[in-house]
C-alpha cells in the first residue's frame, strides 16, 4: 500500500474518518484480533451494539440440508463440516428468518465473522442470473459449513463460483423497526494462520490477506484503518473503531515481538485485546447527540486448535465454555448449546 507523502495528507485522512466514524454515531464498534505463531491459534471478538442481542449458541452436525439466500437461484448444499455458530439479534427478521449468524467456527477450524460496516461504504455488487447466490447476511453459515481454509473460501468468492448479495435485516434493537441493506463486512481465519478481511466497498471487490487481515473492527473500510496503521498513528483513550483497532494491533504485535507460542500465555495476553477494546458494560458514549449506554453485548475467545470457544456475555457473571464434544457432529441436526438467560 502506498504512503501518503505529507503530515497534511495524514491529518486530512484522520478528520476524514472521525467524519465517517461521527456519521455513524460510534453506534458499532465491533473488535476482533486474529494470533497464530508456533502451535497458538487464536481469536478474540467483541460484539458492541445499542440493544439487547439474546445471542444464542448453537451446534450443528455435519450434513444439514441448507440455502444460503431466499433468491430465485441460491446456493444449495449440505454441509460437509460440523460447527459452533452464535446467532445475533434473534427478535430480527431477514428473508431467511430471524436472527444472524455473526461468528462460526467449524470442526476443520476455520472461522467465519461478520462485523459492521457501514452503507456510506458498503454496496453489493447484482451479480449474475447464471450464477448461485449466498446472502451477504449467511455468508458466515454458508462459509463454515463448507470450507475448511480461508483460501477455499477466497477462492469461491474471487472466482465467481458464488455472487454475494444484498439482503435486507429488519428491527435491529434501537432501529424504530427499521429496515437496511446489510451493512457488513467478514473476517475468516484458520488453522494454519490464513486470514483474510473480504469488504464491497460500492460494489467493489476488496480482499486483504495476513498481516492486514489480522485485525478487524467498524468504519471507515479497512483500507483507511491500514493507512493510519502505515503512518504511525498511536492509539488514544477513545471508544472509536480507529482507536480500538490501534490498540488491539499495538497488543497483537506485542504478542509477536515476545514471540509468545505458549497456548496459556498466549490466551492470557489475548484478554488484553477483549479488555482494551470493548466498550465497557455500562458506560455512557458521550460522542452521541443524546448520551446513552453502550455495551460491549458479549467476548467470545476462540482456540481454532481445540475448537474451543469461551463466551463472556455482558450483563451475566460466570463465562461460558463450548466445544465440539457437546453434540453429535455427524447428525444432520442443529442443537441449541446455550441461550442468554434474560430477554429483553
Amino acid at each position: 500500500m502506498k504512503t501518503l507523502s505529507t503530515s497534511k495528507s495524514v491529518i486530512a485522512l484522520v478528520i476524514a474518518a472521525a467524519t465517517s466514524v461521527g456519521a455513524m454515531s460510534i453506534a458499532n464498534a465491533c473488535t476482533t484480533a486474529v494470533y497464530n505463531n508456533g502451535e497458538v491459534s487464536i481469536s478474540s471478538r467483541s460484539m458492541d451494539w445499542y440493544g439487547h442481542d439474546e445471542a444464542q449458541v448453537v451446534g450443528t452436525g455435519k450434513g444439514v440440508q441448507n440455502e444460503y439466500s431466499a433468491t430465485e437461484n441460491p446456493v444449495t448444499a449440505n454441509s460437509k463440516y460440523a460447527t459452533l455458530k452464535i446467532n445475533s439479534f434473534l427478535k430480527s427478521t431477514t428473508a431467511k428468518g430471524n436472527g444472524v449468524v455473526a461468528e462460526a467456527m467449524n470442526d476443520a477450524g476455520l472461522e467465519a465473522r461478520i462485523l459492521y460496516l457501514g452503507r456510506e461504504y458498503t454496496a453489493f455488487p447484482e451479480g449474475s442470473p447464471a450464477t448461485p447466490d449466498v446472502s451477504a447476511l449467511e455468508v458466515p453459515n454458508w462459509a463454515s459449513d463448507n470450507y475448511a481454509t480461508v483460501a477455499e473460501v477466497l477462492d469461491a468468492i474471487e472466482s465467481g463460483t458464488v455472487d454475494i448479495v444484498e439482503a435486507e435485516i429488519c428491527n435491529l434493537p434501537n432501529s424504530g423497526g427499521h429496515c437496511s441493506q446489510a451493512p457488513v463486512h467478514y473476517q475468516f481465519a484458520d488453522k494454519t494462520g490464513d486470514k483474510a478481511v473480504v469488504e464491497f466497498v460500492q460494489g467493489e471487490l476488496k480482499v486483504y490477506r495476513g498481516d492486514d487481515a489480522e485485525i478487524l473492527t467498524n468504519n471507515p473500510e479497512l483500507s483507511v484503518h491500514l493507512e493510519f496503521s502505515a503512518n504511525g498513528k498511536k492509539s488514544d483513550g477513545s471508544i472509536h473503531p480507529i482507536d480500538r483497532r490501534l490498540r488491539a494491533k499495538e497488543i497483537v504485535t506485542d504478542m509477536y515481538s515476545r514471540n509468545v507460542t505458549d497456548n496459556t500465555a498466549a490466551k492470557n495476553a489475548m484478554k488484553a485485546v477483549a479488555h482494551s477494546t470493548f466498550a465497557g458494560y455500562e458506560q455512557l458514549d458521550h460522542t452521541l447527540e443524546i448520551p446513552t449506554v453502550f455495551p460491549t453485548l458479549w467476548t467470545v475467545h476462540t482456540d481454532r486448535n481445540a475448537g474451543e470457544w469461551i463466551l463472556d456475555r455482558y450483563d451475566t457473571w460466570a463465562a461460558e465454555k463450548y466445544d465440539f464434544t457437546m453434540f453429535d457432529v455427524n447428525k444432520a441436526t442443529e442443537t441449541v448449546l446455550g441461550q442468554h438467560p434474560v430477554t429483553k
